[in-house]
C-alpha cells in the first residue's frame, strides 16, 4: 500500500508585480498552477495506491474561477487515472462564517475524489487502509475528535491534519486562524499521519511527517526543496519526491555598523553577482545601517541588478539617531509588490479576491499619479 502524501498547495496564491510573458497572469499565481500541474504528472507516473492532501489546497475560501478550472483539469486527471485522492479542508479554505459554505462541494460528484471539510473526524476504507481525517476546525472541536481517534481493524491506519505544533513556534505560520496542537494528540498506534500547514519537509514524531509545500510562498522558505513524500506502508519506506520551483534567495543578514557606503554598496553588490538573478525572487538583508547610510546607498544601481528578477527587496534595519532602530522594506517593484504580496498571505471571504486586488492597485496607481 503507497500513499502520495501532499498539502499547502496553495493554488491561486499571487505576489509581486511581474507578469508572466506568456499569459499575462501574475507570475507567482502561474508558478503555482505549473506546480500543481507538476504534482499531479509526477502522481501519474509514480501510480500510488492513493493520493492524501493534508489542506490548503487553494490560498483562499473564495478561489478565482482561474484556480478552480486548474485544479478541476487535474483532478480528473487523476480520476480517470483511477487514482483515489482525500481532500481535507486547511485554515486557508475554512470560512469562518458557516453561512459562507464550503468550495470542496464542488468535487464530490467526481469519481474517486473525497473531501473532508465539516468538523469533526471522518473515516474512508480503500482496501485495506483506513483513512481518518481532521479538516480545520475550532480549536475544541479538534481536540475531542483527536481524543476519539482509535485505530480500527484495517491492516494499514493513515491520519490526515493541517495544523501546527503547540510549543514549537518554528512549526507556525504567525496566521490569525491557526491551529497549533500538542504533539501528544497524534495517534501513535497510526501507521502514518499526514500533516499540513508547515510549509517545510519535517518529520514530527515516529509516525507524524509535514510534506511541505509544492512552492515557495515566502522568504521563510527560502532554500527549502520543495514536493511530497512518498510512502509505502507495508515496507515502512519514507521517499521525498521533488518537484522543480521558482529559486528564491534570502541574502545576509549583511552587518553595515562601521562601514562606508561604498564598502557596503560593493559587499551587496557582490552577493547580488553571486547568484543567477534572471527569474528568481530575491531579498538582501542589512542589519544596523545609519540613516545616512542608507541615504547615500545607489538604489538604483542595485535595482539594475535585479532587472531580470521577478523580485527584488532590500530589507534594512535603518538606526535613527543613536539607538531607535526601524526595520524598513524596499521593494523594487513599488507600492504595488507589497499590497499584492500582503493580501496574498491573508485569507479574504465574501469578496472576490482578483478583483479586490484590481480596485486596490487601482487606487494606488491614481494616487501616485495625483
Amino acid at each position: 500500500m503507497r500513499i502520495a502524501h501532499i498539502a499547502d498547495s496553495h493554488v491561486g496564491f499571487s505576489a509581486y508585480r511581474r507578469s508572466d510573458p506568456e499569459t499575462g497572469m501574475n507570475q507567482r499565481e502561474v508558478d503555482i498552477y505549473k506546480a500543481f500541474e507538476r504534482l499531479v504528472d509526477s502522481i501519474i507516473s509514480k501510480r500510488p495506491d492513493v493520493v492524501l492532501h493534508s489542506g490548503d489546497l487553494f490560498d483562499s475560501v473564495r478561489p478565482s474561477n482561474r484556480a478552480l478550472s486548474v485544479v478541476l483539469e487535474q483532478l480528473l486527471r487523476l480520476s480517470a487515472e483511477k487514482i483515489p485522492v482525500v481532500l481535507i479542508a486547511g485554515n486557508h479554505s475554512t470560512p469562518r462564517l458557516k453561512e459562507t459554505g464550503s468550495v470542496f462541494r464542488l468535487f464530490e460528484h467526481i469519481e474517486g475524489i473525497t473531501a473532508f471539510y465539516m468538523p469533526g473526524m471522518h473515516r474512508l476504507e480503500i482496501g485495506d487502509l483506513t483513512i481518518t481525517g481532521f479538516p480545520h476546525q475550532d480549536k475544541e472541536s479538534m481536540v475531542e475528535a483527536l481524543q476519539s481517534w482509535k485505530r480500527g481493524r484495517s491492516r494499514y491506519e493513515v491520519g490526515m491534519l493541517h495544523a501546527g505544533i503547540q510549543g514549537l513556534t518554528r512549526y507556525s505560520m504567525g496566521e490569525a486562524n491557526e491551529l497549533n496542537l500538542p504533539s501528544s494528540l497524534l495517534n501513535l498506534e497510526a501507521d502514518y499521519i499526514a500533516l499540513g500547514h508547515f510549509h517545510d519537509r519535517e518529520q514530527i514524531t515516529e509516525n507524524a511527517w509535514y510534506s511541505g509545500s509544492l512552492e515557495r510562498l515566502s522568504f521563510a522558505e527560502a532554500g527549502q526543496e520543495k514536493g511530497y513524500m512518498l510512502v509505502d506502508l507495508e515496507r515502512g519506506k519514507k521517499d521525498f519526491v521533488k518537484l522543480q520551483s521558482r529559486p528564491m534567495y534570502s541574502l545576509g543578514p549583511f552587518k553595515a555598523k562601521g562601514k562606508e557606503a561604498g564598502a557596503l554598496q560593493e559587499e551587496l553588490s557582490s552577493a547580488l553577482g553571486s547568484i543567477e538573478m534572471e527569474g528568481s525572487i530575491v531579498r538582501l538583508v542589512v542589519e544596523e545601517i545609519p540613516a545616512a547610510i542608507y541615504r547615500s546607498l545607489d538604489l538604483n544601481g542595485l535595482r539594475a541588478m535585479g532587472e531580470k528578477a521577478v523580485y527584488l527587496e532590500l530589507k534594512t534595519e535603518v538606526v535613527q539617531g543613536t539607538n531607535a532602530v526601524q526595520w524598513r522594506s524596499t521593494s523594487f517593484g513599488s507600492l504595488d509588490q507589497e499590497f499584492q504580496s500582503y493580501l496574498s498571505q491573508v485569507p479574504v471571504e465574501g469578496v472576490d479576491k482578483d478583483d479586490l486586488r484590481r480596485r486596490g492597485l487601482d487606487y494606488l496607481r491614481r494616487e501616485d499619479g495625483e
